[in-house]
């Protein structure tokens, strides 16, 4: 009978060696091997189903030979490896989703700091602009006080104008130049004497 197991599959499971990434082994590759370890186990069965048939028909009783014993024990070796990688992988698993909730977890302790950090801006910017607002309303009202208060004063000038108008008879004349001052003196000077 020829060999249905090929070179790949003879290497027992002390050769392999999966290479260790971050946090533990290539979780793809464990996988992967797992799968081809169970494809090797069905390979195996068949290929013993299939002799047990040959044997049958051929009405000769299947010996017990040291080489049957081996592949038993080869098959128990297998599963036990298949188990262990197995176990492996749900510990890899459950470290992942720890990890990944311990990621969300800070993700959202540092979504709420800036959330925080966000909302304290905002307060100390509407404070901010109340202080420029309130100061800004104090030097207007002072503008508005020291504008009302000429404008009084220009008032009462006016009225002071109006009311030397009136006692002075009509129009106060404006000072002219000295000539003019001299002019009528001059005449004045003359009609009196």
């Amino acid at each position: 009978m020829d060999s249905m197991v090929s070179e790949d599959e003879a290497t027992t499971e002390s050769d392999v060696r999966f290479p260790i990434v971050l946090r533990g082994y290539d979780r793809r590759q464990v996988d992967e091997y797992v799968r081809a370890t169970e494809k090797r186990v069905d390979r195996h069965e068949k290929a013993r189903r299939t002799a047990e048939r040959r044997l049958a028909k051929a009405q000769v009783p299947a010996p017990r030979t040291a080489e049957t014993n081996q592949a038993n024990g080869l098959g128990r070796r297998i599963e036990k490896i298949i188990a262990v990688a197995k176990a492996e992988a749900e510990e890899i698993k459950k470290q992942a989703r720890k990890e990944s909730e311990d990621l969300l977890a800070a993700a959202q302790k540092a979504t709420a700091e800036a959330e925080s950090a966000r909302e304290e801006m905002e307060r100390a910017a509407r404070r901010e602009a109340q202080l420029i607002l309130s100061r800004a309303e104090r030097e207007a009202a002072s503008i508005q006080k020291a504008h009302r208060a000429v404008l009084s004063e220009l008032g009462q000038i006016a009225h002071a104008v109006v009311e030397l108008r009136t006692r002075f008879g009509g129009e106060v004349k404006s000072e002219g130049t000295a000539e003019e001052k001299s002019v009528p003196l001059a005449a004045g000077a003359t009609n009196d004497g």
